[in-house]
């Protein structure tokens, strides 16, 4: 399965909510819809309660219609545990121009608000199956289990957001994280202990550490210093794995002098906000790191 890196996608990350708590059931008008500008935050929205893929097509392009037409067939089949959002880029050029797809026959993951790029090109059926079924025990690990079901298409999944949210969200669309996190961290001195605002700056400096980023390179790198364990362990969990960014920075303590010990910390630290503190992943590496402290 192909599966260049994209370049420039847009970040979402400000209505990322990640908390562990029950499956969340959603009420949605269909499983797969036609992707417009008006429909786009609550299909944002909906990244917060299963995976959302995003498929970029044109009429006149059978490899983009081959492509979308599996991912709609195998998402109907997932019963509500993802969701398919197609873009006819010649109709919604600014959706695509906003992921920055050239071509269509493209894929884009959303996971909790954050757009990851998956493949371009048409796909084997059998190797996406074996795809989305891996990302849903991903995303089960991460918390992301909910359950969608068809209704009432006059209920949407919108989640009402304060002046300062919607301030930084729209920075975050045009690409200022600078302003988003000074947004986030103005928020968090006026409301300290606040920890929605703790996750959602931790997740806003994430994008900005990985933001335009060739991930398919950054994640194929082998560290050899803990410094470069540091800069891999964002990547990876920027894809969703934190399980998998805390161990390779817990690993490294063995190796590391005590100044990069210091920098390990402050790393771990960071990152055990960005899924926040009750998350499963975190109370266990907090207990490993304390060992590895003393």
């Amino acid at each position: 399965m192909s599966n260049p890196a994209f370049q420039g996608a847009v970040d979402f990350s400000g209505l990322v909510q990640k908390q562990i708590k029950e499956p969340e059931q959603v009420t949605v008008p269909a499983l797969v819809v036609e992707l417009e500008q008006a429909t786009f935050r609550a299909v944002v929205e909906l990244s917060n309660v299963v995976p959302v893929l995003i498929s970029f097509y044109e009429n006149n392009q059978p490899e983009s219609i081959s492509l979308t037409s599996k991912l709609e067939k195998l998402v109907l089949e997932a019963n509500g545990k993802l969701f398919l959002a197609k873009v006819n880029t010649e109709t919604q050029p600014e959706l695509a121009k906003a992921f920055n797809i050239s071509t269509p026959a493209a894929v884009v993951l959303l996971l909790t608000g954050e757009p990851r790029p998956l493949f371009q090109g048409d796909q084997n059926e059998a190797d996406l199956v074996t795809f989305l079924n891996r990302l849903l025990e991903l995303a089960a690990k991460q918390g992301l289990n909910g359950q969608l079901t068809v209704g009432d298409p006059e209920v949407e999944p919108v989640v009402a957001l304060s002046p300062a949210e919607q301030e930084a969200f729209d920075a975050m669309e045009v690409g200022d994280f600078d302003k988003a996190v000074a947004i986030y961290e103005k928020e968090l001195k006026e409301k300290p202990n606040n920890d929605a605002l703790i996750e959602r700056l931790a997740q806003t400096k994430l994008v900005q550490r990985t933001y335009n980023q060739d991930f398919e390179k950054q994640l194929a790198i082998v560290p050899e210093t803990p410094e470069q364990a540091i800069t891999k362990a964002d990547f990876i969990m920027a894809t969703g794995d934190a399980e998998s960014a805390f161990a390779m920075l817990l690993a490294c303590f063995d190796i590391a002098n005590p100044d990069q010990k210091k920098a390990l910390t402050t790393a771990l630290l960071e990152l055990f906000n960005v899924v926040g503190k009750a998350h499963p992943s975190v109370i266990d590496a907090r207990k490993a790191l304390a060992v590895r402290m003393f």
